[in-house]
């Protein structure tokens, strides 16, 4: 005789949420205490949605925390749920959601990540068995700092400024334009002065 893989879950108890977000994939394992062991009473693998697939990888940790608190929440019936995550969820949300995420968005994450008392959040540094649910290619690091990664790859260059020069030799506008015509991507963009076209140029399918 065998135990079974998962048990049943125990309506009595709080429950543990591990949290990880591999490949577009939102990843979790639902866990209760049983004596001084963690006992697995649900698996969780679900898809990022379209939009939140293009997002930094911290922000998709947070997609993947929103979509399966709500998922774990099936099961837990109201039973507070501690949810563990490798990123600064809630600091990453308040500090570069506004940039990415749209308003109804955000106000739902901030719904769920902070206004529910079943919930509470907690960032961990050691493994996840979240981790250990299978996809392809498991490569990534197991520390970082969100803030600081978010600014470094995704930031544009940090000598750019939101205000025009002073007294400026030349004055230019830019635009930008990114569409699908069947099946394929096709972008370009723009530099212009107020009476001329500078440059018109499309970009490389490689480059969309």
């Amino acid at each position: 005789m065998m135990a079974p893989a998962l048990g049943l879950p125990d309506l009595t108890k709080p429950f543990e949420l591990f949290v990880h977000e591999r490949q577009h994939l939102a990843l979790g394992v639902l866990a209760q205490r049983l004596g001084s062991w963690k006992r697995p009473v649900g698996y969780f693998s679900k898809q990022l949605d379209t939009v939140s697939k293009g997002w930094p990888g911290c922000l998709r940790a947070v997609a993947a925390t929103v979509l399966l608190i709500q998922e774990a929440q099936k099961l837990t019936m109201g039973q507070k749920i501690e949810v563990y995550v490798p990123h600064m969820v809630i600091t990453v949300l308040e500090q570069k959601g506004g940039h990415w995420l749209s308003p109804s968005r955000m106000l739902k994450y901030q719904v769920i990540l902070l206004e529910q008392d079943d919930v509470e959040l907690k960032t961990t540094a050691t493994v996840n068995p979240a981790m250990f649910l299978s996809t392809e290619n498991p490569t990534e690091k197991l520390e970082h700092d969100c803030l600081l990664t978010t600014e470094q790859v995704y930031s544009s260059r940090p000598d750019l400024k939101d205000e025009p020069l002073k007294d400026p030799d030349l004055e230019l506008f830019t635009d930008g334009s990114s569409f699908v015509q069947e099946g394929r991507r096709m972008a370009g963009y723009a530099v212009v002065t107020t009476d001329k076209e500078r440059l018109l140029k499309r970009l490389e399918d490689t480059l969309c």
